[in-house]
């Protein structure tokens, strides 16, 4: 069900759309805003996403500002300025008006302009204040810019905290393979090289530039069962169709000389950029690096696409990882001076180490509980602190930037 809400503030319209289907009916715009705003990439895959295991105890919500004369109901690309993308916490289908970014990596959560990202941020936090969230927190891709402290959130009971974190996902590349692998440490160049041709003469092996579609569900699981990193024969379902049906999906594979498959590789594409998601080994080949033989051809094919640059969602353990981009990421943490806000907090705790309850560590949870957040609280809107100026060709009517004030320092509860 589609529940919005619009309000104007001093220039944007705010519409916030909650739940799986709503945010969904809104794929093909955010694909084509987030290109917009040179963030290829950022807004594929919704369906899996909302869909996945991740989302099993989130409820999606989508924060869009807008041009304060646009229709909500009929929202276009030209009338849409920035996308922010949360998902609120649910235990047992209660919700807990907690909020959090959809990626760390700062990568999938806001879509904006570079120079407007904090500004859309606060906006967007401050939405769901207004609708009751006691705790969120929202992770953006600054891209290298300077960040001006916020002069904090509105009321007197509210706390904000602000972090910076460099973060490496993106591997450039160049015109040719061997310019690309040039640009790698000494061990990667060895290693992408030396496996491949390895494997190569002792077992000579197929690679499939397009698997989609090319295994049944039973070759698949079976694949899944047998590698190295097995995942949830449902997540495993899901990620392969997703690569096969969703647009700018990929599944590249490595076939031995008995037609077995020895690796899968799936992401997407959008414009000049690939994102890797996953990656299936199977197990047995641990001598001959198959994970690192199909990256080898993972990347020689996306060099001869044309491809600017390969993001690996998640990052990764791969030694290629020392070669990558390192982009600025900023966290805005914003909670309440209530009882429901300082008893989350204290659960958190709980969730936010591998050895916690779920055995999983929680990005919320532990940004909440990290020891060296500064808080501060103001009375004056972070929305209206941060807002930049706002060229007219995108929203229609500037901003105004409004000064900063200092703000009386916190200590972290």
């Amino acid at each position: 069900m589609l529940r919005a809400l619009h309000w104007k503030t001093e220039n944007p319209t705010v519409v916030v759309l909650a739940g799986r289907e709503a945010v969904l009916a809104q794929s093909s715009l955010l694909e084509a805003l987030a290109a917009r705003c040179d963030q290829p990439g950022a807004m594929n895959w919704l369906h899996y996403f909302l869909s996945g295991q991740s989302a099993k105890w989130k409820h999606p919500w989508l924060v869009l500002l807008t041009r304060a004369d646009a229709d909500p109901t009929r929202l276009q690309l030209d009338n849409v300025w920035a996308a922010v993308l949360f998902s609120e916490y649910r235990v047992l289908g209660v919700p807990t008006k907690a909020f959090s970014t959809n990626d760390s990596a700062g990568m999938r959560t806001v879509v904006a302009p570079v120079a407007q990202r904090q500004a859309a941020a606060a906006m967007a936090i401050e939405a769901l204040m207004a609708r009751g969230a006691h705790t969120a927190l929202v992770s953006y891709d600054n891209s290298g810019r300077e960040s001006g402290r916020p002069a904090g959130i509105w009321g007197r009971n509210v706390q904000w905290a602000m972090r910076r974190r460099l973060v490496g996902k993106t591997l450039l590349l160049a015109e040719t393979y061997d310019a690309t692998l040039a640009n790698m440490g000494k061990k990667t160049r060895f290693n992408l090289r030396y496996y491949r041709k390895r494997l190569m003469k002792r077992m000579p092996s197929e690679f499939v530039a397009d698997a989609r579609g090319l295994l049944s569900d039973s070759e698949l699981l079976a694949l899944n069962t047998g590698s190295l990193n097995p995942c949830k024969n449902s997540e495993c379902l899901l990620q392969y169709e997703s690569a096969c049906r969703l647009p700018g999906g990929f599944v590249l594979g490595l076939r031995g000389p008995q037609g077995q498959w020895l690796s899968l590789l799936g992401g997407w594409r959008q414009g000049d950029l690939t994102v890797m998601h996953w990656q299936i080994n199977a197990a047995g080949y641990e001598k001959d690096s198959i994970c690192t033989v199909m990256r080898s051809f993972f990347v020689e094919r996306e060099v001869q696409r044309g491809t600017r640059g390969i993001t690996f969602y998640g990052g990764t353990p791969h030694s290629m990882g020392h070669s990558f981009e390192h982009e600025e990421v900023w966290d805005l943490v914003v909670r309440r001076t209530s009882l429901k806000a300082a008893a989350f907090r204290h659960a958190a705790s709980l969730f936010a180490s591998p050895q916690g309850l779920t055995r999983r560590s929680n990005f919320l949870a532990r940004t909440l509980c990290h020891d060296d957040l500064e808080w501060y609280s103001g009375s004056r809107k972070l929305a209206e602190a941060t807002r930049p100026a706002m060229p007219a060709s995108v929203i229609g009517e500037p901003f105004v930037r409004a000064g900063f004030r200092d703000k009386t320092k916190i200590n972290s509860a």
